[in-house]
């Protein structure tokens, strides 16, 4: 596509103040906000879509990890608190999730993990946000960003209301692909290119369907269709979920070898004759960090989706009666561009357990380890991520969270992960408001200010 140029006109926008601006409330960004909104900063969040949490609920309904590794839930070291946890609590509370399910010799050592109903996390993260006094713009566009000097002097965005700037005293860059880091100039690398090496397409769209006959996929789908583990949680209804294998389907199962999905798909049943999420990391592979690659991947995986459940109704049994009831409101993206800072965390590192001096939390989770051991972190199950990962080169207001760091394509398959974003979340968010509070830019924050204030929002920094 040619690429022209249109002179626009200077003109006066309207200006909003805040003390911290979140841009993108998923995972990372909700977390940020609140955390920074009850360390006493004025936070203004701005969100794409029409609802907060991003790939939280539209990447399924699973929550890795709050503890770490281990097979055996009797001896669950949970690793991680604060707000991430209080998420959890809170949607439970809301009977939105399975409670903490125990489950012994888990692939990937998670001993205790809670499925969560997506919609349920959807108005608990409202709650919590208007609780704190975030003021949110939902259905605006980050368009361009202001810096000089090393520091970021506004943030434009676009809205119902038109065109307006953002001037804010700090920045946290949740947007997942690292958008206000691109827009300011910041160095970055793109690393969706060999994403496909370790774990599928860059990106996927999971959905959901209903009419499931799950005994009779299971009694006569020997072979390629299996029950994973179906567990109780006291207080809640039980929980399973299955696997669909299709390294060596039977030949009734072509139309989905021909899909090109000889992958393990997870599939977990929240209610009776329910698939409540549909994962197959067999999407499309893109840069979805470009506005055309992004509208491929959309379009694309939804095409795929719709083959892959008719494929699942004409070839499996028990799906006969199966019917597609939900997509992802935006495609899943795994990789896209990762901005470079201060600390880039690699597989070495996780895989020792390292821990550093200026940690704003502890994690334990890899979703690459089952397949490639090497990854599982050594004892004690867990690792620490420093301060300095949040730190972006070039910019001393501005602070990177979610999957837009960590550029060891290995080491990303762990940090990229739901509450590996959140406790990053809550370290940027913290910081940011702290930064505001000592008059400091971020590499100033002395760091025993910045773990008082994540000790008294309830993170973990410590094990015994």
């Amino acid at each position: 596509m040619e690429h022209k140029t249109f002179h626009e006109s200077a003109r006066e926008l309207p200006v909003l103040e805040a003390d911290v601006l979140v841009a993108g409330a998923g995972t990372a960004g909700c977390i940020a906000a609140i955390a920074a909104a009850r360390a006493g900063a004025n936070v203004i969040l701005i969100e794409k879509l029409p609802v907060p949490s991003g790939t939280l609920t539209n990447g399924g309904n699973g929550i890795y990890s709050y503890f770490a590794q281990s097979n055996d839930p009797d001896k669950a070291v949970q690793i991680v608190g604060g707000i991430p946890y209080e998420l959890f609590e809170r949607v439970d509370a809301a009977e939105g999730s399975t409670g903490l399910i125990a489950v012994a010799n888990e692939p990937r050592r998670c001993p205790k993990k809670p499925i969560f109903n997506h919609e349920v996390i959807k108005g608990v993260l409202c709650e919590m946000l208007l609780e704190a006094g975030v003021h949110v713009f939902l259905q605006t566009m980050l368009c361009d960003v202001k810096i000089e000097n090393g520091s970021i002097k506004a943030a434009i965005i676009e809205n119902k209301d038109g065109r307006s700037a953002i001037v804010a005293r700090q920045y946290i860059d949740c947007t997942g692909d690292g958008d206000l880091a691109k827009f300011a100039g910041l160095q970055q690398v793109s690393n969706w290119q060999d994403y496909n090496k370790v774990s599928g397409a860059a990106t996927s769209l999971p959905f959901a369907m209903d009419g499931i006959d799950f005994e009779k996929a299971v009694r006569e789908g020997t072979g390629f269709f299996v029950k994973r583990e179906q567990v109780q949680v006291e207080g809640h209804d039980a929980h399973t979920t299955y696997m669909l294998v299709l390294r060596d389907p039977p030949e009734r199962c072509r139309e989905l070898t021909e899909l090109n999905l000889r992958h393990f798909i997870g599939i977990s049943a929240n209610h009776p004759h329910e698939a409540s999420n549909i994962n197959n990391s067999k999407g499309v592979h893109c840069d979805a960090s470009t506005a055309e690659g992004l509208t491929r991947a959309e379009m694309e995986n939804r095409i795929k989706n719709l083959k892959f459940a008719n494929a699942l109704r004409h070839c499996v049994p028990g799906f006969e009666n199966a019917y597609m009831t939900w997509q992802a409101v935006q495609v899943g993206v795994r990789a896209s561009k990762i901005t470079l800072c201060d600390k880039m965390l690699t597989q070495d590192e996780i895989s020792s357990a390292s821990r550093f001096d200026d940690e704003i939390g502890l994690y334990g989770f890899h979703d690459l380890a089952p397949t490639r051991p090497h990854c599982f972190s050594q004892e004690p199950g867990f690792y620490g991520f420093p301060y300095r990962m949040l730190l972006p080169l070039g910019c001393d207001n501005l602070f990177m969270a979610g999957r837009c760091v960590t550029l060891d394509v290995e080491a990303h398959m762990s940090t990229r992960n739901t509450v590996g974003c959140m406790i990053m979340g809550q370290g940027a968010g913290a910081a940011a408001a702290l930064c505001v509070k000592l008059d400091c830019k971020s590499r100033e924050l002395p760091y025993s200010e910045l773990r008082a204030e994540l000790l008294r929002q309830k993170a973990i920094l410590d094990v015994d």
